[in-house]
């Protein structure tokens, strides 16, 4: 990576899904613990068949009420969908923010000038 640059990840795709019973959704149908996710802690999982069968890896964040999944973006729909089939009568809503959101990695010089601060802070912005 080259200092002062910003790379747009055009291949991942983006799900935020919150409502009340969010967590509990997430937490029975993902391979990871996802009881340490927290704003400053995020975590790897997938999404498996009943018979175990790996079907979809995603990164979890939280974001206020709710949970960001970044996925690559060739599987967001399939994912989309097969969440919604689990979702039954939970209180949880499903958005594809895909086409409303980027990823996006940024070096940590051009962080650091963006945040117009100094390397002593840390090397996260918080939205």
């Amino acid at each position: 990576m080259k200092k002062n640059n910003v790379y747009i990840l055009e291949d991942r795709g983006l799900l935020y899904i919150s409502g009340e019973d969010c967590k509990e959704f997430l937490q029975n149908i993902v391979t990871n613990n996802i009881n340490n996710v927290d704003e400053k802690n995020s975590c790897y999982s997938a999404l498996l068949t009943p018979q175990g069968k790996y079907l979809y890896d995603f990164n979890i964040l939280k974001h206020k009420s709710g949970y960001f999944l970044d996925c690559e973006k060739k599987n967001i729909d399939n994912l989309f969908n097969q969440l919604n089939l689990y979702k039954l009568r939970s209180k949880v809503e499903i958005l594809n923010l895909s086409n409303e959101f980027v990823i996006a990695v940024i070096s940590k010089e051009r962080f650091l000038d963006i945040e117009n601060s100094n390397s002593n802070a840390g090397c996260t912005i918080k939205f």
